[in-house]
């Protein structure tokens, strides 16, 4: 007996009204046969309390499982007679809201349970995962939950920050509302349009300070919606767009700046090694063939959306005609040559943990490339040999000790010009995009080589000698959040001489109350930016095929 009564207080709801009569355990399930004990109960309609039994019958609800089995509660509820002559219900059965509701299949904390399984992985994965807990439930159970379920209130946010994200890539926005202070979301909108957003800011008049992208939609609609509220530029924007507006004054100089170059690194025989590992094989004649048709293709792309342009049609016009997409047309339009494809970094391979022993293995006087091959086979390496023949092949200044006579001469010219055409010993191109960041962060974190290929870049062209020292400017403001230094900013920034700076400036200039206030107060939205992620889960766990209601739900339900 004190064993089924331990039990019986593991495995029944906290009610004291219950009693145990039975316990039988199979291999998948528990039943529990429990009565009521309770002297009396309350009419649902008249609410009158009424001890007069009549009969009882017995309900079959599913509970929590119990040491991986489902729990089966039989519960034996009895009727009792309504002790109110008027009273429309003469018999009602007694209820038990704490255990099960009325007409429920399910106990209270099992539904519960579910619920939360539905907010977090929906119906179809929230019906595998439960049934793999011990709790059956179909995925139009749980969704239907999800439906019935209220969302969360919260208290009225004082500071918020708005954002969009794609209900579909392209074509369809919503927008998210999320409380600066307590650093969880509040609403979702089904647009992102200024009337929206307006409408909704009209419901809260207690918002004192809004945090925003550079979205024109989201200014008209705070300006619509919340006079009253400051606005605030995320500061993670601002230095993008700053970065941007660089790269495309960069762009337009390419021909000054297509001279500059990253050295090769130098230094001891470990750095040497590690460049020269890394060093992708000498090109064959085809792909030689092939990166040059490919070079002809883009350049005549080049030329063509030059020709239109300087015919007068817009970027968007020559992006229809040419199906080519807005960015590509834009950096086109903007370089004064042709920007040349920069080469890509040198990437790591299965070979890497083993060269070290290849290159105490070479100065040992072992140039045979299957030789070693076989050794480090041995001790692990589980690709082919032809990478190390590729390894040991630019290393090589002669033939190696097994090439056939008849095929000495022939690659003896292979590996002559493999030597004098290395690639490694190229310094590295600078492009535009690399040469902005440069600009924009911290001279401190500048290598010794990239500083001297950003001061190369400043003597070599007047406009990024002019617009550096205001680039540094805008960076250290928004990195100490130096507001008074703005206004001095921006004079010196109007008056550049460079019209793409110049047109970023006018552009800052028109946000001027928001930027300074970017500059001067705490708040931030790369919160949310983060919730914006967090939706794009639960999104891509929905396959975007259920309704916008749904996903509000399962968002805020869990917020």
């Amino acid at each position: 007996m004190k064993t089924a009564s331990k039990l019986s207080m593991t495995l029944l709801p906290k009610f004291s009204g219950l009693r145990l009569d039975n316990i039988a355990i199979d291999a998948e399930t528990v039943s529990l046969s429990v009565a009521s004990t309770r002297p009396s109960a309350a009419c649902p309609i008249c609410e009158n309390v009424s001890g007069r039994l009549h009969s009882h019958y017995l309900r079959t609800v599913h509970d929590l499982p119990w040491g991986g089995r489902s729990v089966r509660l039989s519960l034996k509820v009895r009727r009792f007679r309504c002790p109110e002559p008027s009273c429309p219900r003469n018999i009602f059965a007694e209820r038990l809201p704490s255990i099960v509701e009325p007409y429920a299949r399910k106990t209270a904390r099992l539904r519960e349970i579910l619920l939360l399984v539905g907010f977090a992985l929906g119906g179809e994965a929230g019906a595998r995962l439960a049934e793999r807990l011990g709790m059956k439930a179909s995925p139009s159970t749980l969704l239907r939950r999800l439906h019935g379920a209220q969302v969360r209130s919260f208290p009225p946010p004082e500071a918020i920050g708005v954002d969009d994200f794609a209900l579909l890539k392209g074509r369809r926005y919503g927008t998210i509302v999320v409380d600066l202070e307590r650093h969880r979301p509040v609403e979702l909108l089904e647009d992102r349009s200024a009337e929206v957003l307006a409408a909704w800011l009209k419901e809260h008049p207690e918002l004192r300070i809004i945090g925003r992208d550079r979205s024109t939609e989201y200014e008209r609609g705070i300006e619509e919606g919340a006079p009253q509220a400051e606005e605030v530029l995320d500061r993670w924007h601002l230095l993008k767009n700053l970065r941007q507006s660089t790269e495309r004054i960069l762009e337009g100089n390419h021909a000054a700046l297509s001279g500059i170059a990253l050295p090769a690194k130098s230094g001891g025989s470990g750095e040497k090694d590690a460049l020269m590992e890394h060093t992708p094989a000498p090109r064959s004649s085809k792909e030689q063939a092939a990166s040059a048709a490919s070079r002809a293709k883009l350049l005549a792309r080049y030329r063509k959306v030059k020709k239109l342009h300087a015919q007068g049609m817009s970027m968007m016009a020559i992006c229809r005609a040419l199906g080519m997409s807005r960015g590509a047309v834009r950096r086109y339009v903007h370089a004064d040559s042709f920007p040349e494809r920069r080469r890509h970094p040198p990437q790591r391979s299965m070979l890497d943990p083993f060269k070290p022993y290849l290159a105490k293995r070479w100065e040992e006087g072992c140039h045979v490339a299957m030789r070693l091959w076989r050794e480090i086979k041995e001790q692990g390496y589980p690709g082919a040999p032809g990478r190390v023949l590729q390894w040991a092949r630019q290393r090589r200044s002669e033939p190696a000790p097994t090439t056939p006579g008849r095929y000495e001469d022939s690659m003896r010219k292979k590996t002559s010009k493999s030597s004098k055409n290395s690639p490694r010993k190229a310094p590295r191109p600078l492009s535009s995009r690399r040469l902005a960041w440069m600009m924009v962060g911290d001279p401190e974190d500048l290598s010794s080589d990239e500083r001297r290929a950003l001061q190369r870049a400043i003597e070599a062209c007047a406009d990024v000698a002019a617009i550096y020292p205001l680039v540094q400017g805008f960076s250290e403001m928004v990195r100490s959040r130096e507001a008074g230094e703005f206004e001095g900013w921006l004079e010196k920034s109007l008056s550049c001489g460079v019209k793409g700076f110049e047109t970023f400036a006018m552009g800052l200039k028109r946000e001027q109350p928001a930027v300074e206030a970017a500059l001067r107060l705490p708040y931030s939205n790369g919160q949310t930016e983060g919730q914006v992620n967090r939706l794009k889960t639960i999104k891509r766990q929905m396959y975007g095929r259920a309704s916008f209601g749904l996903l509000r739900r399962r968002f805020l339900g869990v917020a």
